[in-house]
């Protein structure tokens, strides 16, 4: 009896470690040093996408503000500029009156600082939007190399991480 009990036991046991084995998960098979290298430059490619879409984000908000800047400036363009044409000519009319002729030298120099301001904003204007293209071509860039490189990947037979 003793002996059939430690025999079943044992019958036991080996069903159950078997079962276990049959059950147990393949290693994983060792990735290859290119296709981590490959996947280390993924990922910072990835990073430096999401960088330049965000710079590209911010560009795109700061020129709405400029050009609304632009608009506001090119008011005061055109009101300095009339004040200035107006008190000009009553100045001419009154050759001698010293009050009038600093009210005339104060409205050109407004209408000049207005002026310079307007052309200050349009050229950061510009600016921005070349940057703009710039971003734009350089995001266009990455998206060709993150797509090369997952390529390389699948190639590879390995699974990527996006």
């Amino acid at each position: 009896m003793k002996n059939e009990h430690i025999l079943i036991l044992g019958i036991g046991a080996l069903l159950v470690s078997f079962t276990g084995l049959a059950n147990a998960q393949e290693a994983p098979k060792p990735v290859s040093i290119e296709v981590l290298k490959t996947r280390d430059a993924l990922l910072k490619e990835t990073t430096k996408l999401n960088g330049l879409k965000i710079k590209l984000a911010n560009a795109e908000a700061q020129t709405k503000k400029l050009e609304k800047d632009i608009v506001t400036a090119n008011d005061l363009v055109t009101r300095s500029t009339k004040e200035s044409k107006e008190m000009s000519a009553k100045m001419i009319a009154n050759a001698g009156d010293q009050k009038l002729a600093k009210k005339a030298k104060s409205a050109a120099k407004t209408s000049y600082n207005d002026t310079k301001k307007a052309h200050q904003l349009a050229d950061n204007l510009k600016s921005n939007q070349k940057s703009i293209v710039s971003l734009k071509a350089n995001i266009e860039k990455s998206k060709v190399k993150i797509a090369k490189m997952d390529q390389q990947l699948k190639f590879s037979g390995a699974k990527t991480v996006k």
